[in-house]
């Protein structure tokens, strides 16, 4: 009997309750609903607006992060890469030195042995370079003159070789791998330009207007006589 009279109680105050919701609701006027949806509406929209806003955020952060992360990438790629930039600039000073003293010790017959042994390291050295990725740039005379390589250090005027073109190679340039470390300086042909005709002076101007002004008096005085 004490169960069948609970379950009599709920059943009584869940009637109870939903009449009460029901009974609410009959309460709400026509104004007073469309106030309601109106009101749900609006806070739909702005749910829908701060989702966008944080869907755009995530966005922006998921494709900067992506940027970092190839950036990082290159970085350690140029490290890898170009990480001995600044010593092999400064080790190219010592080549330069070593190719001098070949160059001015070649005629010399007594140091022909040490020339012997400056060439094989000069090679050794050029070999060791070249593992890391350096190459000599190429500047010979009648090639055409490259900004991109090749640095004019002077003009001169020629009638045998055109314009814009390689004379001679004073100090050899190189490449470390796709990167310019030292452009090659070079002399560079130019046009030649014509001799101009030098103006006659002032002085033989004035002297020729005098001996015309000079005869014309002479003929006045001849005819008066």
């Amino acid at each position: 009997m004490g169960n069948n009279d609970r379950e009599n109680k709920e059943i009584s105050e869940g009637v109870g309750e939903s009449q009460m919701k029901e009974e609410s609701i009959g309460d709400l006027s026509e104004e007073n609903l469309y106030a309601k949806v109106k009101s749900l509406e609006e806070e739909l929209e702005e749910k829908k607006r701060e989702y966008n806003e944080l869907y755009d955020r995530h966005l922006r952060m998921a494709a900067d992060f992506d940027n970092y992360k190839k950036r990082v990438t290159k970085e350690k790629a140029d490290i890898i890469a170009y990480g001995n930039e600044e010593l092999i600039k400064a080790l190219l000073n010592v080549l330069d030195n070593l190719e001098r003293a070949i160059e001015h010790s070649e005629s010399i017959k007594e140091a022909e042995p040490i020339v012997e042994g400056v060439k094989l390291v000069h090679k050794q050295f050029l070999s060791c370079l070249e593992k890391f990725g350096v190459k000599t740039i190429e500047a010979k005379q009648g090639q055409p003159f490259d900004p991109r390589y090749h640095q004019a250090i002077e003009y001169v005027e020629s009638d045998d070789i055109a314009p814009g073109v390689i004379v001679s190679e004073m100090l050899k340039g190189y490449m470390l791998k796709d990167r310019l470390l030292r452009p090659a300086l070079v002399v560079v042909s130019k046009e030649k330009k014509e001799a101009q005709p030098e103006a006659k002076s002032s002085v033989e101007g004035d002297s020729k207007g005098d001996d015309t002004l000079e005869g014309d008096i002479l003929e006045l005085v001849e005819e008066e006589e």
